[in-house]
């Protein structure tokens, strides 16, 4: 059994807050969504180094994150670019969201995005991807 919401596509207004579905969960759920999680989203929004600041390069990461995956590259100059940002406000808010524990550096270029932040695809999968499984 899984329980869902029912919500007025046009204003946002939850109609039925614990609708119940029984049977198997559509496999369309997942496909082309990034999940942002409300208890990550209640921390970033309070936070003053993330609010208003590094979290448009953690949005620029979340929609360049690989689908079932908490990896990404990002290549500096590109995201300089389209967010048009210098070279030391990129490295700023990078340093922030890692300092936040939202990312942490892999390599060159590779960060992992802390599996609470958010998920491009099916977080089950992600989980299974990144411990390899």
């Amino acid at each position: 059994m899984s329980r869902y919401a029912i919500i007025d596509k046009e204003t946002g207004e939850v109609i039925v807050p614990d609708f119940m579905m029984v049977g198997r969960k559509p496999k369309y759920i997942d496909k082309g969504f990034v999940k942002i999680f409300v208890a990550f989203l209640s921390d970033i929004v309070e936070n003053q180094k993330i609010a208003g600041k590094a979290i448009r390069l953690l949005f620029y990461m979340l929609e360049n994150l690989d689908y079932n995956s908490y990896t990404i590259r990002i290549i500096p100059k590109y995201a300089q670019e389209e967010l048009k940002i210098t070279k030391k406000t990129f490295y700023n808010w990078l340093e922030a969201l890692t300092e936040e524990g939202i990312i942490t550096k892999v390599d060159t270029y590779t960060y992992r995005l802390n599996p609470y932040v958010a998920v491009k695809g099916n977080k089950k999968k992600a989980l299974e991807n990144e411990i390899g499984v």
